[in-house]
């Protein structure tokens, strides 16, 4: 009977550490989920500024290479200005994601918000964060 007792108290050690690691788990991607998000939160404040210069030092380095900044500032002035003043911007959800298109492994997170404009009905807007070791940068941004 001793080691029926010596055995289950050993099975729930097991599961009390398990858990323990699955809640520090869940705890570490809010915390990573949260960070994301408040890093595309500061970046969508610079592109409600049209501080488009800014905005673009903040995409991340790798992907920042594929264009200059005149060409981000232009593509920015073409497709988010017209839009107007952001009037609410809500979070919808974030998704960790760790293979993109086209794109090499690594510690994404796809960060999602309603957002209505001046002069667009309430839309979607996507920003695609990477985790570097500066902290999270842009590497993606969608309106739909």
């Amino acid at each position: 009977m001793r080691s029926d007792v010596t055995a289950l108290i050993y099975a729930l050690s097991i599961l009390a550490s398990s858990c323990a690691t699955h809640s520090i788990s869940r705890a570490e991607k809010r915390a990573s989920e949260n960070e994301a998000r408040a890093a595309a939160l500061r970046w969508l404040q610079l592109l409600d500024t049209g501080d488009y210069e800014e905005a673009f030092e903040f995409e991340a380095q790798d992907f920042r290479m594929s264009r200059t900044q005149n060409q981000f500032v232009r593509l920015m002035q073409a497709r988010r200005a017209p839009f107007g003043n952001v009037l609410s911007r809500n979070f919808i959800g974030a998704a960790h994601v760790e293979k993109l298109v086209g794109a090499p492994e690594g510690n994404y997170e796809s960060v999602l918000f309603k957002t209505a404009f001046e002069h667009k009905n309430p839309t979607a807007e996507r920003v695609i964060l990477i985790k570097q070791p500066i902290g999270w940068r842009v590497i993606d941004y969608r309106i739909y």
